[in-house]
Parts: C-alpha cells; structure tokens; sequence
C-alpha cells in the first residue's frame, strides 16, 4: 500500500499544500498528535436510504412505486456479505473491521462484528484506506472520462514506478421494462456492472483510460511506445479484457 503514497500526495483534490514542507507532517494538514482515529467512520451508510430515494425518483416520473430489494435483480456491492479486511489511516493498518464495498454509492461499509446491527460507513479522506477480499480501496482525485475532476475509490491492481493501473468497480442501476404485449420481453429492476480503468503515470493524478489501443499506446511515456508496439505485435493483447490490460502494464513497469 506505501507504493501509493505519491500517488496520494499528487491528487488533485489534495488541500492547498506546501510542497517543499515535510510532507509526513504537512501533507493533510493533519499533526500526528491531532490525529483521531474516531474521525475514520461516517454516519448511517447511503444504502440505507436507497429505497426511499428510488421511490422518489419514480414519483417524480408519475409512478407510484413500494420498492423492495426483492423487486432489484443484483447487489449495489462488490462483494455482498461482509468480510474481514483492515483498515488503514496515513498508511499504517490499525485496526480490523468487517467491510464490504457499496459500488453504486461508491462508499465503504463497515461493522465491528459480523452480529452487530451496526453499519457505519467509512469517511471519505485520502488519509483513510482499506483492504479486504485481496482489493485495496483508495480515495483518490481523479480525471474521468470527460476530463473533469472527481474523487472516488480506486482500486491499484498494478503498482509501480512508472505506471500505476487502476480498476473502478461501478454498479448503475437500469430501471425495469414490462411487457407491453405477449410477444414481447419484460425486464425486472435490476443493476448492472461497469468496469472503468484509471492510469497515474509518475505518480500523477490518475486518468481515465479508454480501452482503445490507441490510447492505451498514448498513456506510455515516447521511450517505452516503441517496445510497447513490438508488445502489442507480438502478444497481441486484447485491451477490453482486463486480464491482457494487467500483463501489458506489469510489463510497461520492467521497460
């Protein structure tokens, strides 16, 4: 998780800092003998007001909706059951928790036991992370797709000192059709899955990749684009499937 931290430092949102100051201490404002770690857990988590808010949006479309998870095929979560995973404040684990990810929300869910009624949701601070399921979940300042800025958690899933690939778990919800006559299909409420990827290069902000190869062979420095080409000809990777996108980055960091 430390190969990170410039990446941290370099984050768009990051709070009018003094760059040539000792980042250990400056970086977010925040003195180690000032840091309280009741500040790492939220309110009452979004998902908890999901339902109402869904029947909201319907009603303000003339639909009069009592929306249950019964009728939504699909989870809001990456991994629906709580799992043990750690957390982590300024880079250093200290304590354990039972977490799950709420991707529609983009939020992180937390419970001290599994029994516990419980449900806190994680404050969204650079300073704060997690790890569970093999997944690390940064809050990061980010370009997305239409070059504006946005904060979010991002996931590494290749680290380095040149590139650094990130993958973005997002759930969209995708409102039911019925039938309109026998011969025609109806759909349930239901939530879908997308996969975004984010690229830092240098530790910079990371930036929305588009899985073309084209501008995948842009995000590479004009040194490494040539052994990259021979790459794309010889392995002929395919940069929609997250599996090839991994392997071409773990070997851009070698170059």
């Amino acid at each position: 998780m430390k190969q990170l931290f410039i990446i941290m430092v370099c984050s768009a949102f990051a709070l009018n800092l003094a760059m040539g100051q000792n980042k250990s201490v400056q970086l977010w404002g925040v003195q180690p003998g000032e840091f309280n770690h009741d500040k790492f857990f939220g309110n009452n988590p979004a998902s908890e007001f999901f339902y109402s808010d869904m029947r909201m949006k319907f009603a303000r479309l003339g639909e009069e909706v009592n929306l249950t998870l019964e009728d939504i095929d699909g989870t809001i979560y990456v991994n629906e059951n709580f799992t043990l995973g750690t957390l982590y404040a300024k880079e250093e684990a200290f304590k354990k928790q039972y977490i799950r990810y709420d991707a529609y929300n983009d939020e992180i869910e937390l419970k001290e036991t599994l029994e516990s009624s419980v449900v806190r949701s994680m404050v969204k601070h650079p300073l704060y992370s997690c790890s569970v399921n093999g997944n690390e979940y940064y809050y990061l300042g980010y370009t997305d797709e239409d070059g504006n800025p946005q904060k979010g958690y991002l996931t590494p899933v290749v680290t380095g000192d040149d590139y650094t690939l990130f993958v973005k778990h997002i759930k969209v919800f995708k409102e039911g059709k019925p039938a309109k006559t026998s011969l025609d299909n109806s759909f349930p409420h239901r939530f879908l899955d997308k996969t975004e990827y984010y690229v830092s290069v240098n530790g910079e902000s990371p930036v929305f990749l588009k899985t073309r190869k084209s501008e995948v062979l842009s995000m590479f420095s004009e040194e490494d684009q040539k052994t990259i080409k021979d790459y794309f000809k010889e392995k002929r990777p395919n940069v929609k499937d997250g599996d090839d996108l991994l392997n071409l980055f773990v070997y851009a960091n070698t170059l």
